[in-house]
């Protein structure tokens, strides 16, 4: 059978699987199942069990013609015989629940403001949840309808709006208890403060979670591990953290709290380690501490949506603790014991793990990823990585019908010597002896990485006749502590000769790459290194940024996170004694080098890279007659070229890849 070229439009024919939860009988697992609705311009979710024999079924299934229902975040009840999972089916998030028998879906909580997580207690009897604000239920009625309310928004915080989100108000997030025989709620945590990722002790008695109560969590945001006496109704500080706190885990035998974490403060990209606290003393030990890799996946993909969240699961003698890192360009599943051992829980190479859930110490499912599937779900065997069993397999149609190319993997050494890794996309239709032009792609962060996963915009690139290279250069994950670090500071140096010196390189060994058909895109960071790019050379025949940096200097108040980003990146950079150094590393300052044509795109609701980037950028081209476009996506925020609006995101593909083809000759 001949493969046909992938297209920008196949998008929205995959299914993305994500959030294996294996039952407690440990015979069968519940997964979220994504489709991508390209009607309602969205995308729903439902719920599925598979028995480990490939045998599976779907579990919820809810229609509506006026929205698009997303069912996520499973959850088997203690002792099997139920499934909880949380549903936008009555516009906000609430719990549902579903008896393992069969039977309809039975909503449990009836929150106005909808529940952020939930959690089950061990005897099955409570929900430990989060709230945004003090509890109103859906059948109050609202007396705040008797007066009329402003829309104006009166902002006194320092953070105050977050790309995704927008303006936040003043609600704090609030752990409470849901009994589950009387419906009833009791509210754990109080103050001007937020408090999220409830977990119960094994034994009921305490229940753990993460917030703050300092005055100042404006300028650095240290948070800590709470513990929550629920028979004496008592709360203690657990442990006081130094820096990221997430994914606190608590042993079988209630002897230990793991975390995901580290202690060098708010303001760190380096790598994040498994961390172990004692339960009855609070010494905390780095059990990761001699891993040079970060823990969790930072391998990223624009064909994904896997709705896990990340996790440290305990074998069943609280000896080991399971976790994925990111090695180069794979997320793989490793374990360590209290020890600080670690060895790899053999999950395959060239791919990345998204979620998984451990079955036993000789069998995981994982979510695993490649350069050739957007991921399915797996059994695996633990001690052979060669044993396994795929459970799922719901793209095999679309895979056999479409060209994918495969990734060629190469190493090089940069302008100083560092040690580089990168990889190229051949051409659909591929043939020896001719020449074919080249995109260069640059990844956000910049602390990710490009890796094992499947890239759908680089496949259709790939598929209209280009190579396609993207490496990851000094700033990347996946490498070591100072790798990653290595870019703080020198943003526009070396990371720029790694970029170009992988150019250099794919010329040099590959002869099959048109010399004059060169072509430079990125994103976020990759977008502020494309507007480097072309204020410093004119080798590329175009160029596409998107949702970039141009002006270092405005991005300090404009951006979310601009005030301690700008600060953090540039080496301690001041907005007021380091204004000079800021305009320098700023492309805008060298606008009148650019002679590329140069497409902007950008979304209006991104308050990551705010739109403010996109238009000085444009301006100042524009008023210095460089060939330019402004694409500017409404309703849009800083993601959406991995979670925006299908016709937005195919829209987007047009333009990028438009661009270059007419460009070509």
């Amino acid at each position: 059978m001949t493969k046909r070229p992938i297209t920008a439009e196949d998008l929205c024919n995959f299914k993305f699987v994500g959030d294996p939860q294996v039952s407690p009988s440990k015979d069968k697992a519940a997964y979220v199942l994504t489709h991508v609705d390209k009607e309602k311009d969205g995308y729903y979710s439902y719920i599925y069990v598979t028995d480990l024999k490939n045998e599976g079924r779907q579990f919820t299934s809810h229609y509506s013609k006026e929205s698009l229902v997303k069912d996520t975040s499973p959850k088997w009840s203690p002792d099997g015989s139920m499934l909880a999972f949380l549903s936008n089916r009555t516009e906000k998030n609430q719990v549902w629940l579903l008896h393992t028998n069969g039977g309809e879906a039975v909503q449990l909580t009836d929150v106005k403001q909808g529940i952020g997580e939930f959690v089950w207690s061990p005897d099955g009897k409570q929900l430990a949840l989060t709230i945004n604000g003090d509890l109103k239920h859906t059948s109050d009625k609202d007396e705040d309808k008797k007066e009329e309310k402003s829309d104006v928004k009166v902002i006194t915080r320092l953070r105050y709006k977050g790309d995704g989100v927008g303006i936040y108000n003043y609600d704090r997030k609030h752990v409470y208890l849901f009994d589950m025989e009387t419906r009833s709620y009791t509210k754990v945590t109080e103050g001007e403060h937020d408090f999220s990722q409830p977990r119960f002790s094994p034994d009921g008695k305490s229940l753990f979670y993460v917030g703050t109560k300092a005055e100042d969590t404006e300028w650095g945001y240290l948070p800590a591990i709470w513990k929550y006496d629920l028979v004496l109704k008592k709360e203690t500080l657990f442990y006081q953290g130094n820096g990221y706190i997430s994914a606190p885990s608590v042993s079988p035998d209630g002897k230990w709290l793991a975390f995901a974490g580290h202690t060098r403060g708010e303001r760190s990209q380096g790598n994040t380690n498994v961390l172990l606290l004692s339960v009855e003393t609070g010494n905390l030990t780095n059990l990761t501490e001699g891993f040079d890799y970060t823990i969790g996946n930072l391998v990223g993909v624009d064909a994904k949506y896997d709705t896990a969240e990340f996790r440290l699961i305990w074998d069943s003698t609280s000896s080991s603790i399971y976790f994925t890192a990111t090695v180069g360009g794979d997320c793989q599943l490793f374990k360590v014991t209290l020890n600080g051992e670690v060895s790899a829980a053999h999950s395959p190479s060239i791919a990345t793990v998204t979620s998984f859930d451990i079955i036993s110490e000789n069998q995981a499912v994982l979510v695993l990823a490649t350069p050739h599937s957007t991921g399915d779900l797996v059994l695996q065997d633990l001690k052979n990585v060669s044993i396994v069993q795929k459970l799922t397999d719901w793209n095999q149609e679309l895979y056999d019908q479409v060209h994918l190319s495969t990734p060629e993997n190469f190493q090089y050494k940069s302008r100083d010597g560092w040690d580089m890794e990168g990889w190229i996309l051949k051409p659909f239709g591929f043939e020896e002896g001719k020449t074919y032009p080249m995109i260069v792609e640059i990844h956000g962060g910049p602390a990710t990485a490009y890796g094992n996963g499947f890239h759908h915009e680089m496949q259709v690139m790939a598929s209209k006749g280009y190579v396609v290279l993207y490496t990851n250069p000094r700033g990347s994950h996946g490498y070591g502590h100072d790798f990653v670090n290595a870019v703080i500071g020198d943003y526009g140096g070396m990371d720029y000769e790694d970029i170009m010196a992988g150019v250099d390189y794919t010329l040099e060994n590959y002869n099959f790459i048109d010399h004059n058909r060169l072509f430079v895109t990125g994103g976020s960071y990759g977008g502020y290194m494309t507007n480097v790019i072309v204020t410093r050379t004119d080798r590329f025949k175009a160029a596409v940024t998107e949702r970039s940096i141009c002006n270092w200097h405005s991005f300090y108040g404009t951006s979310d996170i601009g005030f301690f980003f700008t600060e953090w990146q540039h080496g301690h950079a001041d907005l007021w004694d380091d204004a000079e150094k800021l305009l320098k590393l700023s492309p805008l300052h060298h606008a009148r080098n650019v002679k590329t044509p140069i497409l902007i795109l950008h979304s209006e609701q991104d308050l990551r890279c705010p739109m403010e980037q996109a238009e000085q950028w444009y301006i100042a081209l524009k008023r210095l007659g460089v060939e330019t476009k402004l694409v500017r996506f409404p309703d849009e925020n800083h993601d959406l070229s991995r979670s925006g609006k299908p016709k937005h995101r195919l829209e987007r593909l047009k333009h990028l890849i438009g661009w270059f083809d007419d460009r070509l000759e």
